[in-house]
């Protein structure tokens, strides 16, 4: 067996008897060992006798019971000369002897070897030399230990160790007035000097993260003198360092080795950034009382199966929608989630997006949001791209008119929002449109041309919120279109957003936000200022193709009809779809829209007039409910 190093044989430590005292003992029964060439930390919490475990294992105050043995030997049966050449002792000095140099203090450690005279010889200036060298502190040599800065002295302390030539060096808190860096500095010195020199290098500390990082070995004293030993990586497993540790506002975390604030009262929150932001985000929100979620940019549940798709639909009949299982409640989510876009940071949190410019003012934001969740539940947890990703794939098997690609950007993709802000792109379209459907007509052209893009925005958002319990953040500037002579308008998107629906009822004011205000009422503007057109034909048209994507979801999924025309109703009756039309519903399971205004189609060559159209008298029009009930129930 190996016996080199430092050994805890049931050592017993504490104090003497003593007049009028009786013996106390603070650490019973201790077994540990501190191999050679390596260092071994020893830490605990304040009072748990670290200081009193390393003066006895110094052989500055007795063992109780049991033995401490040096490369095998027990250190009270070691002479003190003998010893003081194999074990170095470091205290925490402040006070030193003003008049000393670096090298003169580190002199002192050749005592044990010098004769009675105590000059040193030749060789042992060469040995000071060395010793001062090896802790870089050569340049120190001839400067006051007054004029030494707290890292420069323990350098030299460490020095003075070294010129003892031991086998082990005893350290009681050598970082204790130091710096961040020099902390670091000096631990990894110590380490180095373990390997290279094959020493036994004991050292106590309260700078608990660093010994994790940095020791070979760990000494844990536990409350109630229970010592743990083992390699920094063992004892975090085996959540001693936890269990030993973690208080009220503190807890150790395993896989980042540091210590984080404990779980907060804030909620959940979900951080999407580089290595380097991710940690910072986490940290600055934890403060706040946001616990980071234990799933980081991953989808929080399976999207729904996707459903086989049904024949593309004309401009006039409106869009389709994919089913996915409606009955399932959307699993729980973190209600906060951030994410690092370029210079800055998005936050999401209960169907709003905010944009940070920094940390600070993030933080400073979350405070209120936590408040805010504490007051009641959000109403919508931010999705992660994954659900947002299925739904729409889901989604987009049904029809041209819900597809919604996800992928790369490439040439011949250009931003939506060039057709609310560029008057050429929207004129060229219009005439492309007019020349399709063989009218010289301009209006006619930019009413249907407006009605099949109001069916692009509404299909795969309808569908996915109804099917999917999820709310699609369509945002102009992150969603490209692509020229096309006929069909549905391509859109396509490299990632995104959305929201899971928590209550229900915030699924009609939120798709109103994103459908009517974020994207029709500024393509209506854009239409007006190219083409002399009539708000209420074009918000007509946008409540004809909400209609129409109503009605062949419940076409498709007869399960979702109820859902699906409750939604519609509760839209049309907001903002500029209010008194545009009515969703009728003479059958269950058959709605049919309504409209109020004319959209132009009948001034087409050969049009006459739409399914919905508002001339319709109301006999002719339930002949023609029946007739398409009768064609779905046998198209079925």
């Amino acid at each position: 067996m190996d016996e080199r190093g430092l050994r805890l044989e049931g050592v017993c430590a504490g104090y003497t008897a003593r007049r009028g005292h009786p013996e106390r003992r603070v650490l019973d029964g201790l077994d540990a060992t501190a191999p050679s060439g390596a260092l071994t930390a020893l830490i605990g919490p304040n009072g748990a006798g670290k200081s009193t475990l390393l003066r006895t294992m110094a052989g500055l105050q007795p063992v109780l019971a049991g033995r401490v043995r040096i490369d095998g030997v027990a250190v009270e049966s070691v002479p003190a000369a003998e010893l003081a050449r194999r074990l170095a002792v470091v205290l925490t000095e402040r006070d030193l002897p003003a008049l000393l140099t670096a090298r003169e203090l580190a002199g002192l450690g050749r005592h044990p070897h010098t004769g009675f005279t105590g000059r040193l010889s030749a060789a042992d200036g060469e040995i000071v030399t060395w010793a001062l060298e090896a802790v870089h502190a050569g340049h120190l040599a001839d400067r006051p230990v007054t004029e030494l800065s707290d890292g420069e002295r323990q350098r030299a302390l460490v020095a003075r160790a070294l010129v003892q030539e031991p086998s082990a060096i005893l350290l009681d808190e050598p970082t204790a007035f130091l710096d961040v860096t020099s902390r670091v500095a000096l631990m990894g010195l110590l380490r180095r000097l373990a390997r290279d020199r094959d020493l036994t290098v004991v050292v106590s500390t309260h700078d608990l993260e660093l010994a994790l990082r940095v020791a070979d070995r760990i000494w844990l004293l536990a409350p109630g003198g229970v010592l743990h030993a083992g390699t920094p990586e063992e004892l975090t497993a085996q959540g001693m360092i936890g269990a030993t540790f973690d208080g009220d506002e503190l807890s150790f975390d395993h896989a980042s080795g540091v210590f984080v604030l404990q779980a907060g009262s804030g909620g959940s929150v979900r951080v999407t950034a580089d290595d380097v932001h991710r940690p910072l985000l986490e940290r600055a929100l934890a403060r706040e009382g946001w616990r980071p979620s234990p799933v980081r940019g991953a989808d929080a549940g399976e999207p729904s199966a996707p459903v086989e798709a049904v024949g593309e639909p004309s401009v006039r009949s409106g869009p389709v929608e994919a089913a996915g299982d409606g009955d399932s409640p959307p699993p729980a989510g973190p209600e906060l989630a951030v994410r690092q876009a370029g210079d800055g940071y998005l936050a999401a949190f209960d169907g709003d997006v905010m944009r940070f410019a920094a940390i600070s003012e993030l933080a400073a934001w979350s405070r209120r949001a936590a408040d805010a969740l504490r007051e009641a539940p959000p109403a919508l947890l931010p999705a992660t791209p994954l659900a947002v990703s299925g739904a729409v794939a889901d989604v987009s098997t049904v029809s041209g008119y819900f597809a919604l690609d996800i992928g790369p950007i490439v040439a011949g993709w250009r931003p939506l929002a060039d057709l609310f802000t560029d008057p050429g792109v929207l004129e060229t379209r219009i005439g492309e449109t007019a020349a399709r459907l063989k009218t010289t007509e301009t209006r006619v052209a930019a009413s249907i041309l407006f009605q099949g893009i109001a069916a692009r925005f509404w299909s795969p958002l309808l569908g996915a919120a109804i099917a999917h319990g999820l709310l699609v953040d369509l945002d102009p500037g992150r969603v490209h279109w692509q020229a096309v002579t006929g069909g549905p308008l391509p859109l396509r998107a490299t990632d995104l957003d959305g929201w899971r629906v928590r209550d229900p009822a915030r699924i009609a004011e939120r798709l109103h936000r994103t459908v009517v205000s974020g994207l029709l009422e500024p393509l209506a503007a854009a239409f007006q200022r190219v083409v002399k057109i009539a708000p209420g034909l074009l918000w007509g048209n946008a409540a004809s193709a909400l209609g129409g994507s109503v009605r062949t979801l419940a076409r498709v999924r007869p399960e979702l009809t109820e859902a699906a025309v409750a939604l519609g109703r509760e839209l049309l009756a907001l903002g500029p779809l209010r008194d545009t039309g009515e969703l009728a519903e003479p059958e269950p399971g058959h709605p049919f829209f309504v409209r109020r205004s004319c959209c132009l189609y009948y001034r087409l060559p050969g049009g006459g007039k739409c399914g919905d159209c508002a001339l319709t008298d109301p006999d002719t029009r339930h002949a023609q409910w029946a007739r398409a009930v009768r064609e779905t129930q046998g198209a079925r």
